[in-house]
């Protein structure tokens, strides 16, 4: 049996575009109306990063990664590529995650705002290590982070180009919060660094960013 595959999309948008309103705005809506609608998708979620405004990202479940690359295939697939051209400013970052059923984007992605962490490790490192690790991460994070709204993680499909490490394993995790005020609260508490040495033991990359998805 196929596993479920989350999609990840990050786009450098065109300055100043309108996801929302106007032309664009009822472009990009479509787009994401069809993304929704293909055989095998369970949710679409997009939003512009907190950080960086100008960066629309997208979580998008999938019964399987087949059922995405079956949709790439599609005579829809190209039309609409084309259709987002003049929304971005350069080539999108996509890629797929593996996140247990038990724990599924829609949790952490559903909340006002999502906390975004991608880890970057070694080709050879071993991943039951940190399956371990972040397991107690969930563990210990679930119990002191009362205002996290959700949580999940799990590894990409993919390698990843890292500046310092080359070819990178890559790991996605997701964390729900009320808003990012919530999550740097947490982050002043005496107990954060006991929870996330888990999640840091073992990566030699790390970057944190904050979303507010949408979902379609």
């Amino acid at each position: 049996m196929s596993k479920k595959a989350t999609e990840i999309g990050i786009f450098p948008l065109a300055p100043g575009v309108d996801l929302v309103n106007g032309d664009t705005g009822k472009k990009f809506q479509d787009i994401m109306k069809l993304v929704a609608s293909q055989p095998g998708n369970i949710a679409t979620y997009w939003g512009r990063q907190v950080e960086n405004p100008d960066s629309l990202h997208l979580g998008v479940e999938w019964e399987s990664l087949q059922h995405h690359l079956d949709f790439m295939q599609s005579p829809e697939y190209g039309p609409m590529l084309e259709a987002i051209q003049p929304l971005i400013s350069g080539a999108p970052h996509l890629y797929h995650l593996y996140l247990p059923e038990s724990s599924p984007f829609s949790g952490p992605g559903s909340a006002p705002v999502t906390e975004c962490i991608e880890l970057f490790f070694e080709p050879s490192f071993g991943t039951a290590a940190y399956d371990a690790n972040f397991a107690k991460f969930m563990e210990e994070g679930t119990k002191h982070a009362t205002d996290a709204q959700g949580l999940s993680g799990g590894w990409g499909e993919e390698e990843h180009d890292h500046p310092e490490i080359g070819k990178a394993k890559h790991f996605g995790a997701f964390v729900g919060w009320p808003s990012v005020e919530a999550h740097m609260n947490f982050r002043a508490t005496e107990v954060f660094p006991e929870v996330v040495k888990h999640l840091r033991d073992g990566p030699k990359g790390v970057k944190v960013y904050h979303v507010p998805f949408q979902k379609v």
